[in-house]
């Protein structure tokens, strides 16, 4: 097993001391149990940060999809009125040519062919 040394202020010496006496233990095994301790309130303290971070990128990435979804929502209302004002477009474009078709055979009907004369020389 590692072992490591510590080098303490008697005054913190003194306060483990009496502590361990009182628990009916030995100095060492009261630092082992603190240092066990700290340990897993640090565990917690990281594992609660970490659950908060998550929850915090769950939000974010909630607050992203609505956001998506909004604008899905926006494209498909954009692209519904286009394909719609395309259709028109088109419906006035196809009556356009049949009045122009019209006007020119109507035009064609009222033209007196005329030769032209021929110019002798």
């Amino acid at each position: 097993m590692p072992t490591i040394h510590l080098s303490l202020p008697e005054s913190v010496y003194n306060e483990l001391k009496e502590y361990a006496d009182e628990m009916g233990m030995q100095i060492t095994s009261l630092v082992k149990m603190l240092i066990r301790e700290g340990l897993e309130k640090l565990r917690r303290e990281r594992a609660e940060r970490m659950r908060k971070q998550e929850e915090k990128m769950t939000q974010v990435m909630l607050q992203i999809l609505n956001e998506l979804e909004q604008l899905r929502r926006e494209l498909q209302e954009f692209r519904t009125y286009t394909e719609g004002e395309l259709y028109r477009l088109n419906s006035v474009v196809s009556k356009l040519r049949k009045r122009v078709d019209k006007l020119e055979d109507e035009v064609e009907a009222r033209l007196i062919h005329v030769e032209e004369p021929e110019l002798v020389p």
